[in-house]
């Protein structure tokens, strides 16, 4: 008996080994699913402590100081996120070159977005008083800090580093939880020190990752200016998909902060916020896919169809569950009072679902060096999603904003798989799951 269980044992260790460290692709999306189950917890964790010591008016007021240094950061590295990875994909030997010019760009552009923010911000807050209005200004420089983050998370994505890049997006969320535990132990939270918390748990992360990103890819500032205009080059391509994702992204709390009372915004902020328990693969999709596909070539329209299908599985029997536990989910781990918001959930946790399925087909335009047409795409979306807020908002409030949003990543999605034939020459995915899926997936398993 022994000796016919001693080769299942090894065979199950050296899969658990493969699991916990291997650098293959699809290793490392299946602990980058893991990492995201976990940073979705501590979100999750985060937003019920923020939301039962706040209110919902507190939590409106939370959301109004926040947005910005998020924001701001993704768009000083729209287009440089994806630019990071290709580059390191194909230019390996380079990447100290890469990864200097790429810190140089991403900490150029935030200082840029940091001026501009100072100056916008009096006109979305106007509703708020000018103590709140200040703070958030300070706040800003939160902006150099999360777009060293996204450098550094990319930047590991690239070098085949998976571990370490889910580790970059793990740490932020984790140091934030801990802080506010911290707080509600030594004195009352307020929306002003859960929002120092969130920035300053993000600096302590970038400082926990940053020798290992400094060991790894020794990044160099000298004669980068070849790698500088190589990353300008595609980032000038991507950009405009990345800040039209980041307006798409915000859009929603973009009108909704300059109209709609703290209270209000406080009900939204909560919906969306659990709504996006089903996105918690996307970060993994758009770091490790991206990497994965690039390096395929002819192979990589079948990596995308394949977690295409997985993906829609995956999120129908998401939505279903919580389209009917939603309301007591929301009772129960926020508070009574904010069931009042499960409409705006319901309608959420859809349009959430559209988004993980476009951005893996947007992963797929990007491994085909097709960057504009995703550009193009987003500049559609996000019209569209702008009309149907200004238009939606004003009469209906935050389930205006909802509707809007579910509206336009509807028409968002469906482009993105028009263009798959008329663009990219490739036959639309299959939408639901075979044999041949399952077999595939066991096959890179074995490998």
């Amino acid at each position: 008996m022994s000796t016919v269980l001693q080769p299942r044992g090894s065979r199950l260790r050296r899969a658990a080994t493969q699991l916990a460290r291997g650098d293959r692709p699809l290793f490392a999306m299946f602990r980058s699913v893991g990492t995201q189950v976990l940073i979705v917890l501590m979100n999750v964790a985060t937003g019920i402590i923020t939301a039962r010591l706040l209110g919902p008016e507190g939590r409106g007021v939370y959301v109004a100081i926040t947005l910005w240094p998020p924001l701001l950061a993704m768009l000083a590295t729209a287009g440089l996120n994806s630019a990071v990875v290709f580059r390191l994909r194909r230019n390996a030997a380079s990447a100290d070159a890469v990864a200097g010019a790429a810190l140089m760009s991403g900490l150029g552009g935030s200082l840029i977005f940091m001026a501009a923010g100072a100056l916008l911000l009096p006109l979305f807050m106007s509703g708020y008083s000018p103590a709140t209005i200040l703070f958030a200004q300070v706040c800003l420089g939160a902006v150099a800090v999360n777009a060293t983050q996204i450098v550094v998370k990319q930047s590991f994505a690239g070098s085949g580093q998976y571990w370490y890049c889910n580790l970059t997006h793990l740490l932020p969320q984790l140091f934030h939880l801990l802080a506010l535990a911290g707080i509600m132990l030594v004195s009352t939270l307020t929306a002003n020190g859960a929002a120092l918390a969130l920035f300053l748990s993000g600096a302590a992360a970038v400082l926990a990752v940053l020798p290992k990103f400094i060991r790894t890819l020794h990044p160099r500032f000298r004669a980068v200016r070849t790698e500088i205009r190589e990353l300008r080059s595609y980032s000038l391509r991507a950009a405009p998909s990345g800040l039209v994702a980041a307006f798409v992204m915000y859009s929603d709390r973009l009108v909704l902060i300059p109209l709609l009372p703290a209270r209000e915004l406080g009900f939204y902020a909560v919906a969306f916020s659990f709504s996006r328990v089903v996105q918690f693969v996307q970060p993994a999709l758009q770091s490790i896919l991206l990497s994965h596909m690039s390096g395929q070539g002819e192979a990589a329209p079948r990596v995308h169809d394949i977690a295409c299908r997985f993906l829609i599985a995956c999120l129908a029997a998401i939505c279903v569950f919580l389209w009917f536990a939603g309301e007591w989910l929301l009772g129960f781990a926020y508070g009574t009072e904010f069931t009042a918001a499960s409409r705006l959930f319901h309608l959420l946790i859809v349009e959430a679902s559209l988004g993980v399925l476009a951005q893996v087909t947007v992963q797929l335009y990007l491994a085909r060096d097709r960057p504009g047409v995703v550009s193009t795409i987003q500049a559609v979306t996000l019209a569209v999603s702008l009309a149907l807020l200004l238009t939606l908002v004003p009469r209906f409030g935050a389930s205006g904003a909802a509707s809007a949003l579910l509206g336009a990543g509807a028409v968002r999605w469906l482009l993105l798989l028009g263009g798959v034939r008329a663009v990219l020459k490739l036959p639309l995915p299959r939408l639901f799951l075979n044999g041949e899926d399952w077999r595939y997936v066991r096959s890179r398993l074995r490998a």
